[in-house]
């Protein structure tokens, strides 16, 4: 579809919208669920109301690297375009399913405002923790899934810079993973001048030898951390 043609269709969805909104519950989207097209054949009988902001917050990406999808966090003076919906019952339970609620994502009321009136509505963020504790770092999405949202921004006449802003802000510190102890190992098994450094193998079975077991595990796990820590002094040499 050209952009000029999902202009139009955003405008008429707002006007049908308006007309018919009332007894549902309002609902901001500020993903993939911009585009007018997709939310059409997930939620058929929602309507776009208008457009609004939430301020205090930022956007950002979660997930695996190249799959991370969006959510939002606070941060001091942002603030996330969103365009309003007013769904149903059944929306809301196909909006459940597609999002993962309440495991991937949780629901929370908000603030908006909406033609000039203050409104409740509903929206989606991420938990950045998973059912087994494992940790939803910041990253990159996927080629496709980032078209899909700026199509919507552009069709919603959002400032698509605040997109771009959020891939860029999407980039996890590194976590480290080396301890003092296990730093101290490293320098014991350096000072014996027994083995290559850069001889992971040799290095682990030295360690094992002598009881240093959190080294052995670490470089069953890390064995690149390691080497960058030997040869760069830090595990992620790009924070050089």
């Amino acid at each position: 579809m050209a952009i000029s043609d999902s202009r139009i269709t955003y405008q008429t969805k707002i006007k049908k919208g308006m007309m018919k909104m009332g007894k549902n519950k309002l609902y901001v989207a500020y993903g993939s669920n911009l585009h007018i097209e997709q939310m059409a054949y997930r939620c058929p009988t929602a309507k776009a109301v208008g457009a609004s902001r939430l301020t205090g917050r930022r956007l950002l990406f979660r997930g695996g690297r190249g799959g991370a999808v969006a959510t939002i966090e606070p941060h001091e003076g942002g603030y996330v375009p969103v365009l309003v919906w007013d769904i149903t019952p059944a929306d809301e339970a196909a909006l459940d399913r597609y999002e993962g609620f309440p495991f991937f994502y949780r629901k929370e009321k908000v603030k908006i405002e909406l033609n000039g009136k203050r409104r409740t509505a509903m929206v989606y963020i991420m938990n950045t923790e998973g059912r087994g504790g494992e940790y939803r770092p910041l990253n990159q999405p996927g080629v496709g899934y980032y078209a899909t949202i700026l199509e919507g921004y552009i069709s919603a006449g959002f400032d698509t810079d605040i997109l771009r802003q959020a891939t860029e802000d999407s980039v996890e510190a590194e976590r480290a993973f080396i301890t003092d102890e296990i730093k101290t190992f490293i320098s014991e098994v350096r000072s014996a001048g027994e083995c290559n450094m850069l001889d992971v193998t040799a290095v682990q079975r030295y360690a094992h030898e002598h009881e240093m077991y959190s080294l052995v595990i670490y470089l069953e796990e890390h064995k690149r951390k390691y080497i960058n820590f030997i040869m760069y002094g830090t595990e992620n040499p790009r924070e050089i």
